[in-house]
């Protein structure tokens, strides 16, 4: 199973194209695209949440350790996120 995010981009610059834009939406969708490729298929943490300790152990080739509030304990390859 799996969970659905939806993504933003902010973009902006210094001048103006001769169409009245600052850049090809085009040329904006595929970087954004490739970098949601980049995430595909890995455990997306929030890393700034209130109820979530997250801490990154060393051994065993690099682990994250997640303490919930409720007591529960999650432990997840570093690679995976």
């Amino acid at each position: 199973h799996g969970h659905n995010y939806s993504v933003g981009v902010r973009a902006g610059g210094s001048t103006i194209q001769a169409d009245g834009y600052s850049a090809d939406f085009g040329d904006l969708k595929k970087v954004a695209r490739k970098a949601c490729d980049a995430l595909n298929q890995r455990t997306l943490v929030p890393m700034k949440s209130d109820v979530l300790q997250i801490r990154r152990s060393e051994s065993n080739g690099g682990q994250l350790e997640i303490s919930c509030e409720g007591g529960a304990v999650m432990v997840l390859p570093e690679q995976d996120c």
